[in-house]
């Protein structure tokens, strides 16, 4: 009896462990079964994304990218085609990758930009600030000048013939600017108009009135000088101004006068306090 009980007990017990040893296999080929689907899914995302960046290498690059390009400004002279390819240019690295103190440069090396300033704002805006110059004379025959002395020289300056013209060294544009003002502000109680003032390699000068007479101011203080001139025209010019083709005040003392009639042509003697 006590046998066949020992026999039966051995075999509740191989069924048993037999039992355990097929439920760990069965769990264990479960859990192996995921972690290949997990290993297999992260390998074809990996690939999809390595294949991605390869075959659109310029397009990550230039994430995010810049969408919205502001100008604030106006730009109505200057070459929009040369503007929209510098920006076009610099945008297409990407709003991370704007070099925004080389835009600014380049924009400046256009004619008709006199500044810019770039701007980004989050997460794809441009925004971009110019000022165009406006000019206020020519220089010479193919430049212009702004009202802050800057000279500048576009293809075509016809449409500014109106405009009075200075010339000289253009190292000495804004000092010539300043002597021009200077000196439109003296001459304007008179009613003469300047168009136009000239320095040579000597640094002497020569104003340009209105109806194309020429006051030769020469060196040393060009506001004493017209104030010279400014005193004769009050005293002997005046009624005869119009037959006025040259006054000279290259004089330490007085002044010459050049008329444009043979009849008038003689030197008028001033008295030493002009």
């Amino acid at each position: 009896m006590k046998s066949v009980m020992k026999k039966n007990k051995r075999k509740l017990k191989r069924r048993t462990n037999a039992k355990r040893k097929k439920t760990t296999v069965q769990s264990f080929s479960k859990r192996d079964a995921w972690d290949v689907i997990v290993v297999v899914m992260l390998l074809t995302i990996i690939v999809y994304f390595s294949t991605y960046v390869r075959n659109n290498h310029f397009a990550v690059a230039a994430w995010p990218a810049i969408e919205f390009v502001n100008i604030n400004g106006v730009i109505d002279a200057v070459d929009h085609e040369a503007f929209k390819e510098v920006i076009r240019v610099h945008i297409a690295d990407g709003f991370l990758h704007v070099k925004m103190d080389r835009l600014e440069r380049e924009l400046e090396k256009l004619t008709w930009v006199r500044h810019a300033s770039v701007q980004r704002y989050w997460p794809n805006t441009l925004r971009i600030k110019v000022m165009q110059h406006s000019p206020i004379a020519r220089w010479g025959d193919a430049g212009l000048m702004n009202m802050y002395g800057d000279l500048f020289f576009p293809k075509d300056i016809e449409a500014y013939q109106a405009l009075p013209m200075l010339y000289g060294e253009e190292v000495r544009a804004k000092e010539l600017a300043r002597t021009f003002e200077n000196s439109m502000q003296q001459l304007k109680p008179l009613g003469l108009k300047l168009r136009g003032l000239f320095e040579d390699e000597r640094q002497s000068k020569h104003l340009v009135l209105s109806d194309g007479l020429i006051v030769s101011i020469g060196d040393g203080d060009v506001a004493d000088k017209i104030q010279r001139f400014i005193t004769a025209y009050n005293q002997y010019l005046a009624e005869n101004f119009k037959k006025v083709k040259k006054v000279d005040l290259r004089y330490t003392n007085g002044l010459a006068v050049e008329w444009k009639s043979p009849q008038y042509a003689q030197n008028l003697e001033m008295e030493p306090n002009l």
